[in-house]
């Protein structure tokens, strides 16, 4: 038994020594394996390049100047005080026109809407401009304004709902599908959405048009953001204004540039000096909104020609979501430039500028130009007898040549502009190729003793980036 015993004991430590060894040799393999290099499959995703094709380009005029209050017992009735002349064209073709319903218009055949498909996949040119000249006893002076695209946000800084003014807010939808619309108004309260602007409907294909005093009654500076979902649409701004019940000019604003450190309103003309004996004399009027937070903003007027400020620089301080008017009276007769800086904190801005006369006069709201660093279509649609029609440049931080060149054949126009500098071209009504070899901001312009109006100049549409797809 004992031999049995011994020789049990031997085998049971011979099978526990070797399983040791076993597992030191596989515990080395593992580290070894995991140690050493393994061998490797890549394989890339498979994926598709497309440059997608381009939406079709439209433009949708404002349509003709509009009265109200012109039918006995119905006030709120709105006509058409007289018809716009319109000016297109496109690089690629002749664009297709329509019109829109009006829906809130008496006998009016609506506003005319400018369309053009993309050619070999790249989206066409197109611009428009139109022009109204209104001589009733309830409505006198001439109004110019650009064709726009349709947006789903749009900023109006003009008018007022002070006595004496009666201005209008046009809504245009030139989609398949209505649109649903609100509009905030930024006034001495700060931004407010009012009843009459809180789910606004504008049906497809049509307009609407809305009393300004019904969105913003009693304030002097307002600022309306435009807010669309389910369909973009182009917001403009007529105003109108009496003084003793006689009428002192009109005026059609498109939409300004969206809240930016830096805005700059170009081709500002007033076309006489101003004097002070002379209610709503000859002046520019600066209007800044720091929607978003409180800001100190610098506004510096420069005259076409010079580097040096025509009056000088004003400190603004601004309330979150306040408007700001600042008068700028006693500019001597001449073109302008208006330069609204601040240090990082976005604003909205747009001028306002008279022909300051007495006897007739008229008014316009400039809006704010975009930088243009690409070739672009403009407009100028036919000025009333005796008004000089130019399209105004400001180069940016580096020299500029830039070239105007007639769409439909003829001599080009061009300009020499050192850094911040700006210029002007005389140019008759038609369409427009600007060209610049640094980025430019850009206005039309329209002056007379009796008639004022501008609008900047829009970038082309421009193409469709490549999309990379990976299934």
């Amino acid at each position: 038994m004992t031999e049995r015993r011994t020789l049990r004991t031997i085998l049971t430590s011979a099978r526990v020594l070797i399983g040791a060894a076993v597992a030191v040799v596989l515990v080395a393999a593992v580290a070894v394996a995991v140690a050493a290099p393994l061998p490797t499959f890549a394989r890339s995703a498979v994926s598709i390049v497309e440059t997608p094709t381009p939406s079709e380009t439209v433009a949708v005029c404002a349509g003709p100047l509009l009265a109200t209050g012109r039918t006995s017992g119905a006030a709120s009735e709105i006509a058409v005080a007289a018809d716009a002349d319109l000016r297109y064209g496109s690089a690629e073709g002749e664009p297709a026109q329509e019109g829109l319903r009006a829906a809130s218009v008496v006998d009016s055949s609506g506003p005319s809407v400018l369309r053009m498909s993309p050619i070999d996949r790249e989206a066409a040119s197109l611009a428009g401009a139109q022009a109204s000249t209104a001589t009733a006893e309830d409505l006198i002076g001439f109004a110019a304004s650009a064709c726009e695209a349709p947006r789903f946000e749009s900023w109006l800084a003009a008018g007022a709902t002070s006595t004496g003014a009666s201005d209008l807010v046009v809504l245009s939808n030139p989609g398949d599908v209505a649109a649903t619309v609100q509009i905030g108004v930024y006034g001495q309260a700060g931004l407010t959405t009012p009843p009459g602007g809180d789910d606004v409907i504008v049906p497809a294909r049509a307009q609407i048009v809305l009393s300004l005093a019904g969105l913003a009654l009693g304030e002097f500076t307002p600022v309306l953001r435009v807010q669309a979902s389910g369909a973009p649409v182009t917001a403009h701004l007529q105003a109108s204004r009496t003084v003793t019940l006689e009428p002192v000019g009109v005026d059609v604003t498109g939409a300004t540039v969206a809240p930016a450190t830096r805005q700059v309103i170009a081709g500002i003309v007033t076309p006489s000096a101003a004097d002070p004996a002379i209610e709503g004399s000859s002046t520019v009027r600066v209007r800044v909104l720091a929607p978003s937070a409180t800001a100190r903003a610098t506004v510096t007027v420069t005259a076409q020609g010079s580097s040096s400020p025509a009056v000088a620089p004003a400190e603004l301080d601004l309330a979150e979501g306040v408007p700001l008017d600042i008068d700028l009276a006693g500019l001597p007769a001449g073109s302008y430039t208006v330069d609204v800086e601040t240090e990082g904190v976005p604003v909205i801005a747009s001028a306002w500028t008279s022909s300051a006369l007495g006897g007739e006069r008229d008014f316009a709201w400039i809006a704010a130009a975009p930088m243009l660093e690409q070739p672009a279509l403009l407009a100028v649609a036919e000025a009333p007898a005796g008004a000089a029609t130019a399209v105004h440049v400001v180069a940016g931080s580096e020299a500029a040549e830039v070239v105007l060149t007639p769409v439909n054949g003829g001599e080009a126009r061009t300009l020499s502009l050192t850094a911040d500098e700006a210029g002007a071209v005389a140019v008759p009504a038609g369409s427009w190729r600007i060209e610049a070899t640094a980025p430019v901001h850009a206005a039309v312009s329209y002056a007379s003793p009796t008639a004022v109006a501008g609008y900047p100049v829009q970038p082309g549409q421009g193409a469709a980036a490549a999309v990379r797809v990976v299934p």
